[in-house]
């Protein structure tokens, strides 16, 4: 049974259907996509139930153990990342990740570098794989709900689930509360409808038909991404539950996941490093402080 939800970021019922844009996303029915009327986000309604997210999350193949591992040669990537949050906080200490896709190895880079590390997943299986095979302490909770951990403190909290919570300012309003004042927040989310290579692969499929999708997309399970942010909906997002944005960017040098093809990579990193620019590269990095 499909779930409607209102804006999650203003509350207006008003979301107008974008058929194209889930065709685009090879969404089936009854599931959609719908942009708010008032403020422009964008996100998954009518979308599956909290019980059906949690039975994809433990069964669905794209979050097998196997999948996980997929992290593994990216630590490079990770590390660098690391480096960007560190030159804000050189010391060394408490860090909470929320979400463990490729097997939790960020995190495990972060372990390594010297910070001690929690997690929690919402995948049982990732959660398993992140403890067993990386020696990350993870706890599995139902919707990335932080209440079991709601007398903790951490000086940073990293996450790139951001596009999977189902609500996604009450899961940062739980992270403010877990972080002290100028404590640190780092998210990745697609920059899905934004980016240059979005508008590319969009132009593509409409000219070509909905059998190109096949080039872009695979058997990704329905309500695998919730929201479906921009560079101003995630700054609007964590400004109204208390974060001040210290950098926001949308191009990543040689990022893994938006490099998968090796002959073409050099097109894709150009297209990229032209949009980045713009706030039109594929992802989007945010880091954030408590203010207040």
């Amino acid at each position: 049974m499909p779930n409607t939800v209102p804006c999650n970021l203003c509350g207006s019922a008003r979301g107008v259907p974008q058929s194209r844009k889930a065709r685009f996303l090879n969404i089936p029915e009854p599931f959609g996509v719908c942009r708010c009327q008032a403020c422009g986000l964008i996100y998954l309604n009518p979308r599956p139930t909290i019980p059906e997210l949690a039975e994809m999350y433990a069964t669905h193949p794209y979050f097998s153990a196997d999948n996980a591992t997929r992290g593994k040669p990216r630590r490079r990537f990770y590390a660098s990342r690391m480096e960007r949050l560190e030159r804000w906080r050189p010391q060394r200490g408490t860090m909470l990740g929320i979400g463990c896709l490729e097997g939790g190895y960020a995190l495990e880079v972060a372990q390594n570098r010297g910070w001690r590390v929690s997690a929690i997943e919402f995948s049982p299986i990732l959660a398993a794989h992140a403890r067993e095979q990386l020696g990350v302490e993870v706890e599995v909770v139902d919707a990335w709900d932080l209440s079991s951990i709601a007398g903790g403190r951490f000086d940073v909290i990293y996450s790139h689930s951001l596009e999977h919570f189902p609500d996604p300012r009450a899961s940062l309003r739980q992270c403010r509360k877990l972080l002290p004042n100028q404590g640190l927040l780092m998210v990745e989310a697609p920059n899905t409808f934004r980016s240059i290579k979005s508008t590319l692969q969009r132009a593509i499929i409409y000219l070509a038909g909905s059998n190109a999708q096949q080039l872009f997309f695979g058997e990704v399970p329905a309500g695998f991404h919730l929201y479906y942010f921009s560079p101003r909906s995630v700054r609007a997002m964590l400004e109204s539950e208390g974060f001040e944005i210290l950098e926001l960017r949308t191009y990543l040098p040689r990022h893994p996941v938006y490099h998968g093809n090796p002959r073409l990579g050099w097109l894709q990193e150009l297209f990229y490093a032209v949009g980045g620019p713009f706030d039109r590269g594929p992802t989007i990095e945010v880091i954030a402080r408590v203010v207040g």
